[in-house]
């Protein structure tokens, strides 16, 4: 088969044992797979990898290329992950215009190729691109998401799903709003986090 992001051919096998534990074959060869950074353990968010040059190139081609079928990429490491988490899964929204303009929700892809169920209790209300911000901008982001209609969401727990993490100020401001509603815990989980001494733009 050919590799989704390189489009070099690959041999990719899978046994009984990947059927029983439901694991995805593979879209990627070793070659790109091996251009991934794993994260570090980080208090303030789980993330699955760190935001190098070759997660740059994926998120262009896949949130902003528009390639949706990049969403299996990394299916597997996200289902590993989330699998037998209790907490409410949340993933973060576009605002409706912006879903218009892109056709397809980035974090809701990512999380349906990896047969990951999730709620739906979030709007975005501001249409805003985080990548045409500054850092002071994004810090100061407010008021940019509500809770859908009368949801009561008293004693819950929760884990916010982001694609990117890169100041934490769309996570925090989620986690604020489901904490004043009742939350009792919320966490938050991302694809890559940028590292603090970088200036990419996601």
């Amino acid at each position: 088969m050919m590799c989704l992001l390189c489009d070099r051919p690959f041999q990719a096998s899978s046994s009984w044992y990947d059927v029983v534990l439901r694991k995805f074959p593979p879209v990627i060869c070793e070659r790109c797979r091996e251009s991934f950074e794993a994260a570090e353990p980080n208090d303030d968010v789980e993330a699955l990898f760190t935001y190098n040059d070759a997660m740059k190139h994926y998120i262009e081609r896949y949130k902003f290329g528009k390639d949706v079928a990049l969403a299996e990429v990394f299916r597997s490491d996200i289902y590993e992950a989330l699998r037998n988490r209790r907490e409410t899964i949340v993933a973060v929204p576009l605002h409706r215009e912006r879903l218009h303009e892109r056709t397809f929700s980035q974090v809701h892809c990512l999380l349906e190729a990896a047969h990951i169920p999730y709620a739906n209790i979030l709007k975005k209300v501001v249409h805003d691109q985080q990548s045409k911000k500054t850092l002071a901008e994004r810090q100061n982001n407010k008021n940019r998401f509500l809770l859908q209609g009368e949801i009561c969401i008293q004693g819950q727990e929760f884990i916010i799903v982001d694609d990117i993490y890169t100041t934490g100020a769309t996570v925090g401001e989620i986690k604020n709003i489901l904490l004043s509603h009742g939350a009792t815990k919320v966490s938050s989980f991302v694809l890559a986090k940028v590292k603090s001494n970088k200036n990419y733009l996601v």
